[in-house]
């Protein structure tokens, strides 16, 4: 009997994997455990660090709609390997910091490149292989960027006690090119079909059915079609009402992930948790979120994806608001980490797929990039608006509590969204 050959579609997931581990290099957490050693050294309040944040998540917003539909015509290929040889470049000039401007230089062309393109690769490389098993595929491939969340901040606070900050952002910038670089120039394709595929390992010979057969297929209880998908343009895909409010949710999400992600290590040292345990609980919470994002991609091929999505919302939007009362004892916040983190872990994968689901996978490099400015503006302003808050106040009662309702607020608004009906001319 013959061997049945593993489908390709799960070498991209791999990939996409370890583009999201290494792509952590750049996010709030990580930035997060050099802010008090880095302010200590060079003066600079927390406003100041979190800048950087600013300006590199506003000019990936420009390069979203730029890299959208390259990614749709040409592939991830080539874009993901100059992408990550850029920024590994960018930590590793970190190493060297000695002013303000070659922080916002430095990190935030590492994440523009992160935040834009490579999320980008990500989203649509998956999306455009994965059809029917495409929620397993999406949790799996962003599992990466978890895992990373959880590890790469533990590791960065044993070299910066060990070595030094410098040390740091050295050896974290040729991990991003090691893991990730090569194996995106060698594996990434664009879509199945480019290598006589079909989505999900389909034999190509089992499309080729009669009317009759196709007829009856049609029947079948089916969220997703070979047939007729989609091809959304800029100007259609602005006209829906489903753009907007799928534009509103991914906004909430990077404005209070971005925030919550950067700020809540420096929340629980600012309440007497020692770093070294802060740290922990940020990675126990990264781990749970990993393993949520995978078992929300599962149930997602079950369940509808926008009635998980808002629920997903409004349920960590309750939860986060408990961060007070659970910092009062380390068990507590443990306990808060695993609850929140596995249900947070939900809506990265989730969002993604109700973009592809509402516009389908022709078009979602475009789509998406399209919304890239909006997204990033969001995640701009997610820690900056909270660490103004917090200069001028000295407390994250405001922000936190901002980050609670409109969590709530999106929640309800995806629960009553409708993909969009008419057909793109």
């Amino acid at each position: 009997m013959q061997q049945k050959k593993i489908f390709y579609g799960w070498t991209i997931v791999t990939v996409t994997f370890l583009i999201g581990l290494t792509q952590a290099g750049v996010f709030q957490n990580v930035l997060a455990i050099f802010l008090k050693p880095m302010a200590e050294e060079f003066g600079w309040n927390r406003s100041i660090i979190t800048g950087s944040i600013a300006v590199g998540s506003l000019a990936g917003g420009i390069l979203s709609p730029l890299v959208g539909p390259y990614l749709d015509r040409h592939g991830p290929r080539k874009a993901a390997f100059w992408g990550i040889t850029i920024l590994s470049a960018g930590l590793i000039a970190l190493s060297q910091l000695s002013s303000v401007w070659q922080l916002y230089l430095f990190f935030g062309t590492g994440r523009m490149i992160a935040s834009s393109l490579l999320s980008l690769v990500v989203t649509v490389s998956v999306s455009n292989w994965f059809i029917e098993k495409r929620g397993r595929a999406m949790g799996i491939s962003q599992l990466g960027s978890r895992i990373g969340i959880a590890f790469l901040p533990l590791l960065v606070q044993h070299i910066i006690i060990s070595y030094g900050w410098r040390t740091a952002w050295a050896v974290l910038g040729i991990i991003v090119f090691a893991f990730s670089a090569l194996p995106s120039l060698i594996f990434l394709k664009r879509r199945p079909e480019d290598v006589g595929l079909l989505p999900d390992g389909i034999a190509p010979e089992k499309n080729l059915e009669n009317d009759a057969e196709r007829a009856d297929k049609k029947k079948q209880p089916s969220r997703f079609n070979l047939e007729d998908e989609p091809l959304w343009t800029r100007k259609t895909a602005f006209r829906t009402t489903a753009f907007w409010q799928l534009v509103f949710v991914m906004c909430v999400i990077y404005l209070v992930g971005a925030g919550a992600n950067f700020h809540l290590f420096p929340f629980m040292t600012d309440q007497g948790l020692p770093p070294s345990m802060g740290v922990l609980v940020i990675t126990v919470l990264s781990i749970c979120a990993a393993f949520g994002g995978v078992l929300f991609g599962f149930l997602a091929e079950r369940i509808s994806v926008k009635i998980l999505m808002g629920w997903v919302l409004i349920t960590i939007g309750i939860i986060f608001y408990l961060v007070f009362w659970a910092v009062k004892e380390p068990v507590w916040m443990f306990i808060f980490a695993v609850v929140y983190g596995t249900i947070r872990g939900g809506v990265l994968p989730l969002i993604f797929l109700l973009w592809t689901e509402f516009y389908g996978r022709r078009s979602s490099g475009t789509v998406l990039g399209i919304a890239g400015p909006f997204q990033m503006a969001a995640n701009a302003a997610g820690p900056v608006s909270a660490a103004i808050c917090f200069d001028l106040s000295h407390n994250y009662r405001i922000p936190f509590s901002a980050f609670t309702f409109l969590l709530i607020i999106a929640g309800f608004l995806c629960l009553v969204a409708k993909p969009p009906v008419s057909k793109p001319v």
